[in-house]
C-alpha cells in the first residue's frame, strides 16, 4: 500500500502544478431541463452548447448505478463556462421517466445518442463514466468509435473485460472463494432491492452480464483515443454480514483492479493511470478536483 500512496502522491502533485482551477474559470449556470426521447421525459443538465466551437469535444457524463446526474454536482460547476458538457439521468433514475426496458449497454447507448441529437449535441464526445457508468462509456466507445474523442474512467466497475475466473481471483487470494463472491453480491442485492425498478433492473442486468463468458457480453474494441483511468485506493464502508475480512479483500481486489484496468488505459497510446488514496469509490463527491483535472488532461491530449 505504501507504493500506491507514493504513486498517488506523485500524480496528484503533478496535477497541482497546473495551478488553481478556480483561477482559470468564470461563472456560468448550467441549464437543467426535460427532453422528450421516444415519448419519455429525460432530465438533462447542459452548459456551453450555444457557444461550442465546430469540432470542439462535448464532455458527456455517465453516472454510476442507481445514481442521477446529481452525482456530478461537485464536478460540473468547475467546468461551467469553460467546457461544454452534458449530464443526464438514465431511464427511471433521478427525474427521467422509466421506459420499462432492459437497461443493457446497447439500449442505454442508443437512448443517450438520441438524447444528444434532440438537444443538438453532435460528436465528438469526451465520455466521463463513474462506476457502472465507466463500463457504460466503455461500451458506447465500442459501439460508436468515430464519435468518441477521449474517455475518463472514474473507478469503473464491474470490469466487463474480465472472465468469471478473474472475477473470483481476489476472493480466492484471501481464501473466501466462490462462496465469498456470492456472499458479497447477495449483500449488495439486499441493498439494491430497496431501490427503484430501474435501479433493480440495472443491478440485475450487470450481475447477469458478469456471469457470461466475455465473448457473449457484446463488448467491441475501444477506439485509440486519449484516456485517463482513475482508481480509488481508499477503503469504503464494508457491506454488512460478509463472511471474510473486508480489509483483506479490499487490498486484494485493489491490486487486481490496478493490474486489469491499467490495460484499458494503456491500450491507448495516450493513456494515463491515476491511483488515489484521497478518495474511496465515491470519487466525484470526495475528490471532484481530480475528475476535473482528468477531463482537462484528456482535452489537452485531444488538442495536441
Amino acid at each position: 500500500m505504501k507504493l500506491l500512496r507514493a504513486l498517488a502522491g506523485i500524480l496528484l502533485a503533478s496535477a497541482a502544478t497546473a495551478g488553481p482551477l478556480a483561477a482559470r474559470q468564470h461563472v456560468d449556470t448550467p441549464t437543467v431541463r426535460l427532453v422528450d426521447v421516444d415519448g419519455r421525459a429525460m432530465r438533462v443538465q447542459l452548459s456551453g452548447l450555444a457557444t461550442r466551437r465546430q469540432g470542439q469535444p462535448l464532455v458527456v457524463f455517465e453516472s454510476g448505478a442507481m445514481n442521477s446526474l446529481a452525482a456530478w454536482s461537485r464536478v460540473v460547476p468547475q467546468l461551467a463556462g469553460t467546457v461544454p458538457f452534458v449530464a443526464y439521468d438514465r431511464a427511471g433514475l433521478g427525474e427521467s421517466a422509466w421506459d420499462e426496458q432492459t437497461p443493457s449497454p446497447r439500449h442505454v447507448s442508443a437512448r443517450l445518442r438520441r438524447l444528444l441529437r434532440e438537444i443538438g449535441a453532435e460528436p465528438p464526445y469526451l465520455l466521463v463514466g463513474w462506476s457502472w457508468g465507466g463500463s457504460l462509456v466503455r461500451y458506447f466507445a465500442g459501439y460508436h468509435p468515430t464519435e468518441v474523442a477521449g474517455i475518463v474512467y472514474v473507478d469503473p466497475g464491474p470490469i466487463v473485460t474480465q472472465s468469471v475466473a478473474q472475477e473470483l481471483a481476489p476472493y480466492e487470494e484471501i481464501g473466501a472463494g466462490a462462496a465469498g463472491y456470492e456472499a458479497f453480491w447477495s449483500a449488495y442485492a439486499s441493498i439494491v432491492q430497496r431501490g427503484s425498478p430501474a435501479a433493480r433492473a440495472e443491478f440485475d442486468f450487470y450481475r447477469g452480464l458478469m456471469r457470461r463468458d466475455p465473448s457473449g457480453r457484446d463488448l467491441l474494441p475501444a477506439p485509440d483515443v486519449p484516456v485517463v483511468m482513475i482508481l480509488a485506493a481508499k477503503p469504503y464502508p464494508a457491506l454488512p454480514g460478509l463472511p471474510f475480512d473486508a480489509q483483506r479483500h479490499f487490498e486484494a481486489n485493489l491490486r487486481h483492479r490496478i493490474a486489469t484496468l491499467q490495460e484499458w488505459a494503456f491500450a491507448s497510446g495516450r493513456g494515463t493511470v491515476v491511483v488515489t488514496n484521497h478518495s474511496s469509490h465515491a470519487v466525484p463527491r470526495e475528490d471532484p478536483d481530480l475528475v476535473v483535472w482528468a477531463v482537462r488532461r484528456v482535452l489537452a491530449a485531444i488538442e495536441r
